[in-house]
């Protein structure tokens, strides 16, 4: 579960990278909810071999429209919420 301040910090990234009020492409609302937890996708290099917990993962957040329910993930790398690997160059 998503703290507080987590929530604070993703709606924060989310207004900034937006710039400007989200609607949903659906209803139009611009009313918007946070999912309690993160998302995680694995990424495949073959579509008829499905490995699954194993090779990159793209780490999300997902917010959805509470009028109709639709659901937009964002990148965490993208809104700079992921924490730097040390050992990474």
């Amino acid at each position: 579960m998503l703290n507080e301040n987590e929530k604070k910090e993703l709606a924060k990234a989310l207004v900034e990278k937006i710039g400007r009020p989200f609607e949903c492409p659906i209803c139009h609302s611009q009313s918007f909810t946070i999912v309690d937890g993160y998302l995680v996708q694995g990424l495949q290099d073959n579509m008829n071999s499905i490995v699954l917990g194993n090779g990159p993962m793209i780490p999300s957040v997902a917010i959805v429209c509470i009028r109709c329910g639709f659901m937009s993930q964002h990148n965490l790398g993208v809104l700079g919420l992921m924490k730097k690997n040390e050992t990474s160059k």
